[in-house]
């Protein structure tokens, strides 16, 4: 049931990532920049995890563990920005 649910959210960052991608074109700025970043971590993660997981492979799964962490931070980066930005 998990990659089916994996799947729903990878087709919405796909969407979210060309979205990101034609926001920078059009005016870059830190906003959009990190999300791009935040959008293209969690693809890896969640595909690198999902891999992993259905291959059995502990340590491909430790490592996205870690690109999961960056993916987390990234996002508190962002919303931490738009909490100062309202301020």
């Amino acid at each position: 049931m998990s990659v089916y649910l994996d799947t729903i959210t990878l087709i919405m960052s796909c969407a979210v990532l060309l979205a990101y991608a034609k926001w920078i074109v059009t005016g870059a700025n830190v906003f959009n920049v990190l999300g791009f970043v935040a959008v293209t971590t969690y693809l890896f993660a969640q595909t690198g995890w999902t891999v992993a997981f259905l291959q059995g492979d502990v340590w491909g799964r430790d490592l996205t563990n870690y690109i999961w962490f960056v993916f987390n931070s990234l996002v508190m980066i962002i919303l931490g920005l738009i909490w100062f930005d309202r301020k």
